[in-house]
């Protein structure tokens, strides 16, 4: 378990070492010193221990990537990024306690990496009291932000209403009629068992039960699902998608899909194997399947001889979306980091160009879900999965958190 202080390593060793950037066991930061004339620090509350870690380095090696490509091409301002991150542990206080130090000590003037909703929750009102931008990973709980808030941006996964809404349309889309669902007891799966219930289609045989968030033996859950399920939903439980998946297919559930959440690619297969391939698959904002993501992806290749997936590239693209808010107004303080990102209209490698609402939510976005091939990509030739598109919703809007 990673060690819950500090620990700056410079960018370039880290990406050597850690390839795709999964299951490292470290905490991470490159460039060294912070908070002083010659850097602009990022803070890091990355889950790199706990039920969300296979997140954590992955989006961290994204984290660094960008960092490098901007520090190589001059930095920003005449400095140099710099990314300071500790272990939250998915730890709601713990990871409050980090972003008051980053900010403090280390003078950080933006904050990124929160995946579960519950330390979104929390770090978000922390952001919002010291007035630093923070960039949400995937914490998609819709009640994280309010038509008040001013500091806290979604960048990888939309609120649950709208992730559920693309897996309803799926399953109205294919006339599946037997849906089982899963969720976790915290504040993302209750927000997705209150969208199940509120956008499904009507007239389906749904089954939907609730387990702990830590939970790794899903099997009960499963044996109360009828044996000719056409899909199961497990969306609403991240942190137990692999075992879930290998359970269901040990209790003789046969169904066409299960959906997964935004859970990084390669820790799937690393979990579930081969097997992956028969009907899961999970969404994201990345478009995979665009040139310049693999172009991308290439680099990253090249440079670090690591898989550049959808969790990766969430970090990358967030890291370039602080440095346009910076450049754009030609200033790295944090209140203005977090004007400029409000009044961004930003194409990157999403499907979609990035805005913002003025409280920070996602303007207009696509969601894609991707299932996978038993083959390596071209960007990845060490690979031992592709991804397929699935389906791909049409562009939606922010939904305002004073109307669902």
């Amino acid at each position: 378990m990673p060690a819950k202080g500090v620990d700056r390593i410079r960018r370039r060793t880290f990406l050597k070492s850690t390839g795709a950037g999964v299951g490292v066991g470290l905490t991470a930061g490159c460039m060294g010193g912070g908070g002083d004339e010659d850097t602009i620090t990022i803070a890091g509350l990355q889950p790199y221990s706990g039920p969300f870690a296979l997140y954590g380095d992955a989006h961290t090696a994204g984290v660094e990537f960008a960092m490098q490509e901007i520090n190589d091409d001059g930095g920003l301002l005449d400095k140099e990024l710099e990314h300071v991150a500790e272990d939250t542990g998915s730890e709601p206080s713990e990871a409050a306690t980090i972003l008051n130090r980053l900010v403090e000590r280390e003078g950080a003037v933006a904050a990124l990496g929160p995946v579960s909703s519950d330390v979104g929750v929390l770090t978000s009102e922390n952001a919002e009291e010291l007035e630093v931008p923070l960039y949400l990973h995937t914490a998609g709980d819709i009640e994280i932000l309010s038509r008040d808030s001013r500091y806290t941006f979604r960048t990888a996964l939309p609120p649950a209403p709208a992730f559920i809404q693309a897996v309803a349309d799926i399953i109205e889309g294919n006339g599946y009629e037997t849906v089982g669902a899963i969720n976790a007891d915290y504040a993302w799966g209750e927000a997705a068992e209150a969208a199940i219930e509120r956008t499904f289609p009507d007239g389906i045989d749904l089954t939907m039960r609730r387990a702990p968030a830590g939970e790794s033996n899903f099997s009960p859950y499963l044996r109360d699902m009828p044996g000719d399920l056409e899909v199961l939903v497990g969306s609403g439980h991240p942190p137990g998608l692999n075992d879930m998946f290998s359970q269901m297919l040990e209790v003789g559930l046969e169904p066409d899909l299960m959906t997964g959440a935004v859970d990084p690619p390669e820790t799937n297969y690393n979990g579930i194997g081969d097997d992956v391939a028969n009907g899961f698959t999970f969404g994201h904002l990345p478009d995979v399947y665009s040139d310049e993501y693999r172009e991308i992806a290439d680099r990253f290749y090249e440079e670090t001889g690591g898989y550049f997936g959808p969790t990766q590239a969430a970090g990358y693209v967030t890291v370039h979306l602080i440095a346009e808010a910076i450049r754009q107004e030609e200033s790295d303080d944090a209140a203005d980091i977090a004007a400029g990102t409000r009044q961004l209209e930003y194409d990157t490698i999403y499907a979609e160009p990035i805005q913002y609402t003025e409280w920070g939510e996602l303007q207009d976005y696509s969601l894609i879900w991707s299932g996978f091939e038993l083959e390596a990509p071209e960007y990845y030739p060490d690979g031992d999965f592709d991804l397929h598109e699935a389906y791909r919703t049409d562009t939606l809007s922010a939904i305002d958190p004073e109307e669902w």
